[in-house]
C-alpha cells in the first residue's frame, strides 16, 4: 500500500525533483524509526499520509519561493537553493518526526504527576 501511495503522490503533476527523492527518504525513516514504537497501527499509518502531504506541499512552496527569487534577483539564488534545499529538507523530516513522536506519546497517560 505504501508503494502505491508514493508511486501515485510523486505522479502528481506538481511534484519537483526534490520532492522525488525526499520523499521516499522520509517513509523510509518514519516507517523504520516510528513504527516499531508502541500505539496503534492506524495513528502511525494516518501520520505517514499526512507527513507524504506535508513533504510534498514544503517541497513545492520551497521551489515556487526559490523560482521568485531567481526571476526577481537573479541566478545566485538557483546556486544557493541547491545547496540549501537538502538542508531545509531535513528540517522538515526531523520537525514532523518529532511531532508525530508526541503524538504518539501522548496517549500513554499523565506524566509528571506524582507529587
Amino acid at each position: 500500500m505504501g508503494i502505491i501511495l508514493s508511486y501515485t503522490l510523486l505522479s502528481l503533476p506538481f511534484v519537483n525533483n526534490e520532492s522525488s527523492w525526499t520523499l521516499p527518504a522520509f517513509n523510509f525513516l518514519f516507517v523504520s524509526l516510528t513504527f516499531p514504537l508502541n500505539g496503534a497501527l492506524v495513528k502511525k499509518v494516518f501520520l505517514l499520509i499526512t507527513g507524504d502531504f506535508v513533504c510534498l506541499l514544503w517541497n513545492y512552496l520551497i521551489s515556487l519561493l526559490a523560482h521568485t527569487f531567481v526571476y526577481s534577483f537573479g541566478d545566485i539564488f538557483n546556486t544557493l537553493y541547491m545547496i540549501f534545499t537538502p538542508l531545509l529538507n531535513l528540517f522538515m523530516i526531523v520537525s514532523f518526526w518529532s511531532v508525530s513522536l508526541t503524538v504518539l506519546a501522548r496517549g500513554r497517560g499523565k506524566v509528571g504527576v506524582g507529587i
